[in-house]
C-alpha cells in the first residue's frame, strides 16, 4: 500500500507540474486552478502515506520519483533539452533509491 502512496503522489505532483505549465504557455487560469488542486490532492495523499513510513523517506521517494519523471515529460512532451549534469543527477537519484531501500 505504501508504495501505491507513492506512486500516487508522484502522479498528482507531475500532473500539477504539467498543468501549471500549460497555465504558463497558453494563459489559461483553468491549468493554474487544475494545477493547485493537484498539489492539494498531493499533500493529502502523502499525509496518508505518513502512516506507513516516516517524513524522510517519504519526501525522499517522493522527490526521487517525481524528478525522473517530470525529466522524462520535459523531453517528450515540452521538448526541454536534458543536459549531461541533469543524466548523471538522475543515475545519482536512482542509486540513492537503491540505497534507501536496501535496509
Amino acid at each position: 500500500m505504501f508504495f501505491l502512496y507513492i506512486a500516487t503522489l508522484a502522479v498528482f505532483d507531475l500532473a500539477a507540474i504539467i498543468l501549471i505549465k500549460f497555465w504558463h504557455l497558453k494563459g489559461n487560469i483553468a491549468y493554474l486552478l487544475g494545477g493547485i488542486l493537484s498539489f492539494a490532492v498531493t499533500a493529502f495523499v502523502m499525509g496518508l502515506s505518513l502512516k506507513y513510513e516516516g517524513v524522510a523517506i517519504v519526501n525522499i521517494l517522493w522527490v526521487a520519483l517525481s524528478t525522473i519523471l517530470v525529466t522524462i515529460v520535459g523531453y517528450y512532451f515540452f521538448k526541454e533539452p536534458i543536459a549531461l549534469r541533469q543524466f548523471i543527477g538522475i543515475a545519482i537519484i536512482i542509486v540513492g533509491l537503491i540505497i534507501v531501500e536496501y535496509r
